[in-house]
């Protein structure tokens, strides 16, 4: 700190004076109106949007209803479905019976052409066994007495080829009528699963078109209500974003309506309170001191650590933040000219044109690591001037 540049003395000084200069209380005398102006704007934003979400509201309570109607044309589509899934599992178990009944019926025709070949060919060769018998027969009758007992061998082979004849026709010719009766069925059995297959495609584009039917709806309804509520939620953050504006507003106003009143600290000698609590190490202009060259306009004060920095009077802070040679600087202005400033500040809990009581905790005071120790700066100003705080300070300055 001894060997601090000239810089900072001198800077800290024009920064007050141009506050000095530029009195926020008097710089827009229009202020209050701008502010009226856009906080009348903000309600009437505030009116409209209260609208447009009481509309929302109307319009997702519509949806709401139409849902209800929806879902229970859902549920009767769903129902229909349900029996169309069925009736299309009966007709496919249908179907599959009549196909095995079909390849069965195929089966018997196969077995019946089978015998009836058999059949054909037996009877072929009986004719040609009967017609070689009845040569036989005619060449007997000419031979003489010596052969009947040829002949009568031959009758009765005759007569039991016939009989044998017979049988096997009366079988050919059933096997043949069965054959006729087997194909009819194959025929009729066919035709059934034609039509089958025809109603199962239909049922199958009846059921494809209730499902995309009931997507359709489900797919409205979400897109519906999701709109909806996406556009109420939308509308809820601009409120409250417009909420915040009209807030901020408010306070401007207030702290607008607060600077006005301020009347300074010139009518406040010995009364204010010392805004930390400590023992001061640098009095106000005090040279023989390893302070003065940067705080010379002010005081310096050591403090227990993390000491906890109160305003003197009610004011606007108009500068809180870091200040070379300073850490963390805090300016209000008191109106009337009169300023104070509080340096040497670790954290702040104030921000710029923040409009704050009196005592109110500004922040705490920094630890110095060049001397080792908790030190605060403390400066008063009026009208554009460093004046002296321990002529508006109350007794005992400094103390617990």
């Amino acid at each position: 700190m001894k060997n601090s540049s000239f810089y900072f003395p001198v800077v800290l000084p024009v920064l007050i004076l141009v506050f000095c200069l530029f009195p926020l209380t008097e710089a827009h005398p229009k202020s209050p109106k701008k502010i009226d102006r856009l906080i009348r704007l903000r309600k009437s934003e505030k009116r409209r949007l209260t609208n447009e979400q009481k509309e929302t509201l109307v319009q997702i309570n519509i949806t709401e209803k139409r849902t209800t109607r929806v879902l229970e044309a859902l549920k009767v589509l769903g129902e229909n479905i349900q029996r169309s899934q069925k009736k299309l599992n009966r007709l496919k178990r249908n179907m599959f019976r009549l196909k095995k009944q079909i390849i069965e019926t195929g089966f018997k025709i196969r077995d019946l052409e089978t015998k009836i070949e058999k059949d054909k060919e037996k009877i072929n060769q009986q004719l040609l066994a009967l017609f070689y018998i009845g040569r036989v027969k005619k060449m007997t009758l000419f031979i003489g007495l010596s052969s009947f007992e040829h002949y009568f061998r031959n009758q009765k082979l005759l007569h039991t080829s016939t009989q044998i004849d017979v049988e096997l026709l009366n079988r050919f010719n059933q096997n043949l009528a069965q054959r006729k009766a087997e194909k009819e069925k194959l025929n009729i059995q066919r035709i059934d699963l034609s039509s089958l297959q025809g109603e199962e495609e239909a049922l199958k584009k009846l059921l494809g078109f209730e499902r995309q039917q009931q997507v359709t709806y489900l797919n409205h309804l979400k897109t519906d209500r999701s709109a909806h509520v996406r556009y109420l939620r939308e509308i809820q953050v601009e409120m409250e974003q417009l909420n915040d504006k009209l807030y901020t507003l408010t306070v401007k106003k207030e702290n607008e309506k607060k600077t006005s009143l301020f009347k300074g600290f010139f009518n406040k000698k010995n009364s204010l309170r010392s805004p930390v609590s400590g023992t001061i190490v640098h009095h106000f202009g005090q040279r023989q001191s390893p302070f003065f060259t940067l705080y010379r306009r002010g005081v310096v004060v050591e403090t227990a650590a993390d000491e906890s920095v109160h305003s003197i009077l009610t004011g606007k802070v108009v500068w809180a933040g870091p200040f070379r040679g300073y850490q963390n600087l805090v300016i209000l202005d008191h109106g009337k000219g009169s300023f104070s400033v509080y340096g040497n500040l670790g954290e702040l809990f104030v921000l710029k044109d923040d409009v704050i009581d009196q005592g109110y905790v500004l922040g705490g005071v920094a630890y110095d690591k060049v001397e080792e120790r908790s030190l605060f700066y403390f400066e008063m100003r009026y009208n554009k001037r460093a004046v002296n705080p321990s002529h508006w300070l109350k007794k005992p300055r400094w103390k617990k």
